[in-house]
């Protein structure tokens, strides 16, 4: 973060000084008292499980250099006479405040990035791909909703050339408001699907909900769209930016003509743009990457950048975890983690990324939890899942959560077998199951929501999978039949 006056700080929050100096520069934002670091201004803000306002004495002895409160709180403490003490009427929306200024001091383009599936690994593919000629800020982990988005902003410098924002919501409005503080310039969504129906309802909500990125962009900026999807086809008229369309079929601006799934080395495909094609290769597997791609190389071919540049982006990128890392265990078992979140459209990528990296010799075993946030639909999002199962031709499933068990429910009645099913009661069940079930060459896909932690699993079988592993098929049987 550059470096801001306290007095410029409280213009623009709308605020006063309670205690300080109006001379101070700061350097930083936190809204954690457990990190702060000195130089930064610790925002206390309400929470549903915690009120930062109980930390800000924590805050300032950890070294903070100052703390901005609800001014109508600030009785409640004793400042020392050096401590800079910023009061506000409401600590989230300075922040948000703050941040919009902030990202207005920075003329560079800002690219937003939404959309039900795939945004975090568009995200990455699109900065790689930018940083190949441009100095980059990107969303990391998952800053991306009404306190992570400002929080990134604030990490801008004068070096950066260009911003890339993931943009997360679970309601109407939030997006909007999201797009208010950090004024894209470029806006992407990847695709509408089941996911956040627990607050949205239905699919023309989340779609509405998306729409008001484009809605945001300014005449001057462009939208970079999905063409193949249908409801991001709608969103063209209600933006006044220029549209541009990725994806397979013909009326793309750019579009892909042919793709070769290379396994775990990745996948190769042809695009064609201004009557040109051109090969590129990707070391990510799963075919679902190549949308993935397309967005990223429209935001390149928007900002200018060269084809060798798009290649050389592409070839190495930097991927958030947990977004379909593959690792090699011990006797040639691979591992899929996937396990960072999950919607139907996303659980059945996931079911066909196992299925290509399944080896002839080994099995397949699919780990899923429960998809949450899908409201009414949710018990029949999860029984539809089981024909995927069968589909792939999936060995084995793993299920963990209520309503994941209605996929195994599902799988055995209408053809998986019943000792190829396990329904676990948690995440250390399932890891001595594996253990006694693996052998060597076998393939694992973890894939559920955020809240069911399987990445547990991975950290487990990493640890223990080289000295526990029992190579022997029957051995499974001993530990429940499939767990009726």
């Amino acid at each position: 973060m550059e470096s801001i006056k306290v007095k410029e700080f409280i213009i623009e929050l709308n605020g006063n000084l309670i205690n300080g100096n109006y001379n101070d520069q700061i350097q930083g934002v936190s809204i954690d008292s457990r990190t702060v670091d000195k130089e930064e201004l610790f925002f206390a803000i309400p929470g549903d499980n915690f009120d930062g306002h109980d930390f800000v004495k924590e805050a300032l002895g950890a070294g903070a250099k100052g703390v901005v409160i609800e001014a109508q709180r600030a009785v409640d403490y004793e400042f020392l006479n050096d401590e800079l003490v910023i009061g506000v009427a409401d600590t989230k929306q300075a922040l948000q405040d703050l941040a919009k200024y902030y990202r207005s001091l920075f003329e560079i383009p800002i690219i937003g990035v939404t959309g039900s599936t795939g945004k975090t690994t568009t995200k990455d593919l699109i900065a790689s791909v930018l940083a190949t000629e441009l100095k980059i800020l990107k969303t990391k982990g998952n800053y991306n909703n009404e306190f992570g988005l400002p929080l990134t902003l604030f990490r801008l410098d004068s070096s950066h050339q260009a911003a890339v924002v993931e943009m997360a919501m679970r309601g109407l409005g939030e997006i909007e408001q999201l797009a208010e503080i950090a004024q894209p310039e470029l806006g992407v969504i990847t695709n509408i699907g089941l996911s956040h129906l627990e607050c949205l309802g239905s699919l023309e909500n989340i779609a509405l909900a998306k729409s008001e990125l484009v809605k945001a962009l300014p005449k001057h900026g462009c939208a970079v769209l999905n063409g193949d999807d249908q409801y991001l086809r709608r969103m063209a008229v209600q933006s006044e930016a220029e549209v541009f369309y990725y994806g397979y079929e013909v009326d793309n601006e750019l579009q892909v003509k042919e793709v070769q799934d290379l396994g775990m080395a990745g996948l190769e495909f042809v695009v064609e743009f201004a009557k040109e094609e051109f090969k590129l290769e990707l070391p990510l597997s799963g075919e679902y990457n190549v949308y993935n791609s397309l967005a990223a190389i429209g935001v390149a071919l928007q900002l200018g950048l060269s084809m060798d540049s798009i290649k050389k982006g592409l070839a190495k990128p930097k991927l958030t975890e947990m977004r379909g890392d593959i690792k090699e265990l011990a006797a040639g078992i691979t591992l899929i983690n996937d396990a960072y979140n999950a919607n139907p459209t996303s659980m059945r990528a996931g079911l066909q990324l196992l299925n290509s990296l399944a080896k002839e010799d080994g099995r397949s075993i699919a780990v899923l939890g429960d998809m949450l946030e899908l409201g009414p639909v949710a018990e029949e999002a999860h029984r539809q899942l089981a024909e995927d199962i069968l589909a792939r031709k999936v060995d084995y499933l793993f299920t963990v959560g209520d309503l994941a068990a209605l996929i195994a429910q599902e799988a055995k009645e209408i053809g998986l077998a019943a000792d190829k099913v396990f329904r676990c009661s948690n995440n250390r069940e399932i890891v001595t199951y594996l253990l006694q079930l693996l052998e060597a060459n076998d393939t694992i896909l973890l894939k559920g929501s955020r809240g069911m932690s399987l990445e547990e699993v991975e950290t487990s079988l990493l640890a223990k999978v080289d000295q526990e592993l029992i190579p022997a098929t029957e051995n499974y049987k001993s530990v429940g039949e499939g767990l009726e």
